[in-house]
């Protein structure tokens, strides 16, 4: 049961929140009552723009709290991602899901986690500091050149091992 609810404007502020005991971060809360305690606060992260999907040269970047479908409608997103992406979970749910909460929360049976392993894409957690920029604190790096990150292309007579 949520008890107290928190929207920091700054990151210093969400950082600070989260410190305290029985808070969790809140993106998208579609599995925010799976595995929480009794009373919990949450900090929801919706006004520090986390959601950024950024093409920097062959990598992808997107951040912690942008949500299934705005990555699904990108124009860099691989198109091996996006038909994971909609196997993932129906569309109202990949509307508030996030990048993040979908990785965190995943048991195994994710499409989307899974094939974001086999671009052998990688998290950037790096530690939170005052003076780093809120859209570098938590991250997913996937690099298109890759050969999952490219539909795979076969003619009719090939061979398949």
């Amino acid at each position: 049961m949520i008890t107290t609810y928190h929207r920091p404007k700054t990151l210093d502020e969400a950082l600070t929140l989260l410190t305290q005991p029985n808070t969790v971060p809140l993106g998208g809360g579609t599995l925010l009552s799976k595995g929480t305690p009794d009373s919990v606060s949450v900090v929801d992260l919706q006004l520090l723009k986390l959601d950024s999907i950024t093409k920097k040269g062959n990598d992808l970047e997107i951040g912690a709290t942008c949500t299934l479908q705005t990555l699904l409608e990108s124009e860099h997103c691989p198109e091996a991602l996006k038909t994971a992406l909609k196997l993932e979970a129906p569309l109202n749910i990949r509307n508030s899901a996030t990048v993040a909460g979908t990785i965190v929360s995943s048991d195994g049976r994710s499409t989307f986690v899974t094939m974001l392993l086999s671009m052998d894409a990688k998290i950037d957690g790096r530690p939170l500091t005052v003076d780093r920029p809120s859209s570098t604190v938590f991250g997913l790096r996937i690099n298109s050149r890759n050969k999952f990150a490219r539909p795979l292309v076969l003619k009719p007579s090939s061979p398949i091992a």
